[in-house]
């Protein structure tokens, strides 16, 4: 089946802010997080939109994310730019170590850099560094709270993922797949088995029996 884009499945334009792609992500999982419960096909077909929608919401805020840093550059800037849109991360890292202005341009394309590499923390520090050089440019005061309000968002997700799941930790799809062990976290180890050994032989001990003749 062929990859729907991302703004379709969540029935919006890919104009949307990301505000409003949020909302439109919230609404459409409206739509499937009871009937997910539902017994047989219904349930099922629930479960299997849910992560489609999940997955869209991921890719589609990427897409807009993308479309903001990459926008508005200063000239003097330009080549480290052109090395992020490229994905040519180690480059631009250099060319930007080897700038000797260190200006609000600079934090924000190191920002940008370290975003790339899923150093958050570190990509924030950098935003915020931004902001403190030009406290009324609108660019680095954007990218700033969109910044803070994405990491909200994907924190509230990781939370409901894990209210979704049975045991309630880590994250897995909506789908209920059989896996060893069950969904409750309480498999059937080596570790157990030897305990629960130890643990009849005591009792048989007090009771004058001896389950396990070597201890």
């Amino acid at each position: 089946m062929p990859i729907r884009d991302p703004f379709e499945v969540l029935g919006v334009d890919s104009s949307v802010t990301q505000s409003e792609l949020y909302e439109a992500y919230k609404r459409e999982r409206g739509k499937y997080a009871d009937k997910r419960f539902l017994p047989g096909a219904e349930g099922e077909e629930a479960c299997e939109r849910l992560d489609e929608i999940e997955a869209a919401y991921r890719e589609a805020d990427e897409i807009l994310k993308t479309r903001f840093y990459v926008s508005n550059f200063d000239n003097s800037h330009k080549e480290i730019d052109d090395l992020i849109r490229q994905g040519r991360i180690d480059e631009a890292q250099q060319k930007l170590d080897e700038s000797m202005t260190r200006d609000a341009e600079w934090h924000f394309l190191q920002s940008m850099v370290f975003y790339r590499r899923k150093w958050y923390n570190d990509a924030r520090e950098h935003l915020r560094a931004a902001v403190e050089k030009e406290p009324n440019n609108v660019k680095y005061t954007d990218a700033l709270k969109n910044f803070d309000e994405k990491m909200k968002r994907e924190s509230g997700a990781a939370s409901r993922t894990q209210a979704y799941r049975p045991d309630g930790g880590g994250e897995r799809p909506y789908r209920n797949d059989n896996y060893v062990g069950g969904g409750n976290g309480n498999a059937c180890t080596p570790c157990n088995v030897c305990s629960t050994l130890l643990c009849a032989d005591c009792c048989c001990e007090c009771m004058g029996g001896d389950l396990i003749s070597c201890c």
